[in-house]
């Protein structure tokens, strides 16, 4: 057999084999270690390609485009952070809570930013080599930093900054922010500052008024100067503040005393109401003796049908009892003739025991026999003739023993009546009548036979106790022993009822509107409510003057609301600024306000300065990043050489300088020429050994107004802030449970001794509402003994809008209203 002539049986036998399936797996194997092998080949192609590209650069391609991408990404919120900053910290009405919310909104951003920074920096080599590993060291150095940066800048500016200043310098900042306010007002100028108020706030001047309580808070000898006129310069400040706003402050009180008007209004007619219904006291008294008669007439129409009930069902009986009781008495008589001795008396038991058995059958009291007999009288001359009658027969006997009866003391024979039976129905009906007349009481509810008359019935000593309990299941209490006929005390016990009615209703209402004023007060007494004041000093908070009237004219208003606020602020300013520095310290009862003002003097300044380096630089390296991807790109696979390592500190040199040099030097503004009055400023902080200080100041000011509508304009666009203030109680919950605000009630080296407590308290509109302190540690609890000064007061309830008050916690004022008002629920 050869190669070319296989026979038919070695054919057959190849074919079927267990070689032949091998073969073909094996084939199938080879072609897959072949695939897999060309996958290994171009995975390794590609690693190399990210390894050599790594040996240039430290890290992969994606890596840089993510971090780019990120950097992109960041810089908009920053840049949105920045303008909010100077819009609160140059704002003309900006409040502490307003500075507060932009802080959480600059922590946050800043922990991404300083995340996306230290990513870039830390991760390289083999922590990025795979997407997963670098994507884990991300979220490790995210978890670590974030809440370090975020917590950490709140710990620095209260250690070092806050907690570690003097009560000079809190007093001194709070003049700072004292103689802002001032200048905002126009209440003071400076010489060469060209600011004016009444315009509208560029970029410019609210870059100005953030950095300008940083200038006069450097220059001691200004506000030294500045202390020996401070008194001038409060009384105009708040006069020129109050004065400012009269207009909007009478158009409010205007507006306010309308709605009050209209209060008084509903309450005149609520008033209406209740006299009317006590005028109708005569109309109700005869309504309900009209009712109390009905009832009378009733029940006799009652007690009627009952006798006539009555009567029939004993006239029914006596039909069916009558001939039963004669033939019982016929039975009786003739055993009583007839039979004798021991006969007789088995004779009466016997008729005895089926009379017995006949009454049990009328289900009515047992009636003795012999109750049923008719008294029939008998008359003298009948007695004489049955005497002289039976005396004869007797041939004179009988006429002895009535002798002899009548000689003991008897009735010699003589009776006066005798009992009979009848068979007449009428009989038996009246005895049943008096027998069973028990049962009609009861079936009457007490009421005897025999009334015959609804007179009878009226005067009934039981008519009047069921109407007297009926009237009082309608509210009138009368007195247990009250007759029908007494309709005197009848009308008193209406009047008391109309009145309590009356009454209640009035009390109603007036708990439903939150108050309880009695009915029928005139319009000058209504406004000096108790209730009615606190509405009015809800509605006017700081300005009400205990008592405010809601009929002045603005003449009135100037005179009796604003010029005492006038006085009082002017006072409240003053005792701050002329108290002894030691209240400054901490413990003092100035301490919170003191922080306060260094807080809003400096932090500012210093946040603005940062955020604008963070976003022009973040700006700047940019491009520098996108021609590395760019260049990363294109020599991936080839490019050997190392850069120049002198590249990037040249490069990073021209960026410090971009940023820091070139605004000072290409770009002035009214408030850094030269000629401006605040060269002053700068030069006495330069004196001052603060050149640096100076500098930052100036170059914030010439900057800032370059890059705060830019932030302003992406904030428009994309709605960064409403989106952050969205989140941001969730954020500011956490910072509050993690590190809460700064306690401002711990003693410290400057108090000589501690500081009288003072209990606080907070009240609100609402049952339930939550009260916290934002700025101290322990928990809100009415009458908490807090030391005298500033406390963040947040209330808030379900399905209304929360409020947040700064209130001054002092000897004279430890009560304080904050109310809230319902959600709109309709704009959501």
């Amino acid at each position: 057999m050869t190669d070319n002539n296989k026979s038919p049986f070695a054919t057959n036998l190849l074919n079927t084999a267990p070689t032949q399936k091998k073969m073909e797996s094996a084939e199938k194997e080879l072609k897959k270690v072949q695939k897999n092998q060309q996958s290994t080949a171009v995975k390794a192609k590609k690693q190399q390609a990210v390894e050599a590209q790594m040996v240039n650069t430290g890290k992969p391609f994606w890596w840089m485009l993510l971090m780019f991408i990120c950097s992109i990404v960041y810089l908009f919120p920053e840049a949105v952070f920045n303008a909010a900053l100077t819009d609160v910290a140059g704002g003309r009405n900006s409040s502490v809570e307003d500075l507060r919310a932009v802080e959480l909104f600059g922590r946050t951003i800043s922990g991404v930013g300083v995340t996306l920074l230290l990513a870039d920096l830390l991760l390289k080599g083999k922590q990025v080599a795979k997407a997963t590993r670098a994507l884990g060291y991300f979220t490790l150095i995210a978890v670590i930093i974030w809440p370090t940066v975020f917590f950490g800048q709140k710990w620095l500016v209260d250690h070092f900054i806050i907690d570690a200043s003097t009560p000079e310098e809190r007093q001194q900042a709070y003049l700072s922010q004292v103689l802002r306010s001032a200048l905002i007002e126009n209440s003071i100028k400076f010489e060469g500052i060209d600011y004016d108020p009444d315009k509208k706030h560029s970029a410019i001047e609210k870059t100005f008024l953030s950095v300008f309580g940083g200038l006069v808070y450097a220059d001691d000898k200004l506000v030294d100067d500045l202390k020996q006129k401070k008194r001038l310069i409060m009384e105009k400040f708040v006069r020129d503040r109050a004065m400012s706003r009269f207009d909007q402050h009478y158009a409010n009180y205007d507006n306010f005393r309308q709605t009050l008007r209209g209060k008084y209004t509903e309450y005149a007619a609520g008033s209406n109401q209740y006299n009317q219904a006590l005028a109708s006291v005569q109309t109700r008294s005869d309504a309900y003796w009209l009712d109390t008669q009905n009832q009378v007439k009733q029940g006799w129409e009652q007690y009627q049908q009952g006798t006539k009930a009555y009567e029939a069902r004993v006239e029914s009986r006596a039909q069916k009892i009558a001939p039963k009781l004669y033939d019982y008495f016929e039975r009786r008589n003739k055993c009583a003739e007839k039979k004798s001795g021991s006969n007789k008396d088995r004779c009466f038991e016997r008729l005895q025991n089926g009379y017995d058995k006949e009454i049990a059958k009328y289900s009515m009291p047992y009636i003795p026999p012999n109750d049923w007999l008719v008294r029939e009288e008998i008359s003298t001359s009948e007695n004489v003739g049955n005497s002289i009658i039976s005396g004869i027969l007797t041939f004179g006997l009988y006429t002895a023993m009535q002798a002899a009866d009548a000689v003991t003391g008897g009735d010699a024979g003589f009776k006066d009546h005798r009992m009979v039976y009848t068979n007449d129905v009428n009989h038996y009906k009246n005895v049943l009548m008096l027998k069973m007349e028990p049962d009609f009481i009861k079936e009457s509810g007490g009421y005897p036979l025999g009334i015959n008359s609804i007179h009878e019935f009226r005067v009934n000593e039981l008519t009047s106790i069921k109407v007297n309990k009926k009237l009082k299941q309608k509210g009138l209490t009368l007195s247990p022993s009250w007759s029908l006929t007494d309709r005197n005390s009848f009308d008193i016990a209406v009047a008391k009822k109309v009145r309590q009615q009356a009454d209640s209703e009035w009390r109603s209402k007036m708990k439903a509107k939150g108050n309880d004023m009695p009915p029928n007060l005139s319009w000058q007494t209504f406004q000096q409510q108790g209730v009615i004041q606190q509405r009015i000093e809800d509605e006017m908070k700081e300005l009400y003057v205990k008592p405010t009237l809601a009929d002045w004219n603005n003449r009135e208003f100037k005179q009796k609301i604003i010029e005492p606020n006038i006085r009082r602020k002017t006072t409240e300013y003053l005792n701050v600024l002329e108290a002894q520095q030691v209240e400054f310290a901490d413990g003092g009862a100035f301490e919170s306000t003191g922080k306060s003002a260094l807080r809003s003097t400096i932090i500012p300044p210093i946040s603005m300065s940062i955020s604008l380096a963070l976003v022009l630089l973040t700006l700047l390296k940019l491009p520098m990043k996108a021609v590395e991807l760019v260049q990363v790109k294109r020599t991936r696979a080839a490019a050997k050489a190392k850069p120049n390592r002198y590249i990037k500190p040249a490069i990073s040199i021209l960026l410090l300088a971009a940023i820091f040099v070139v605004p000072l030097s290409m770009a002035v503004n009214q408030y850094t020429m030269k000629e401006s009055a605040l060269h002053y400023f700068f030069e006495q902080m330069e004196k001052n050994d603060s050149a640096m200080i100076s500098f930052a100041l100036k170059w914030l000011l010439v900057t800032q107004p370059m890059v705060q509508p830019i932030g302003s304009s992406i904030d428009q666009g994309l709605f960064i802030t409403k989106g952050f203030n969205a989140i941001s109680e969730p954020i500011n919950r956490f910072d509050l449970a993690i590190m809460s605000e700064h306690d401002s009630t711990k003693l410290a080296k400057y108090s000589p001794k501690k500081a009288a407590l003072l209990p606080l308290t907070i009240n609100n509109n609402i049952a339930n509402a939550k009260v916290a302190v934002m700025n101290i540690k322990p928990t809100y609890q009415a009458g908490m003994m807090l030391p005298a000064g500033s406390y963040d007061i947040k209330v808030s309830a379900p399905g209304h809008i929360s409020v947040r008050e700064w209130v001054y916690l002092k000897a004279d004022e430890t009560d304080f209203n904050i109310n809230l008002s319902a959600a709109d629920v309709t704009s959501q």
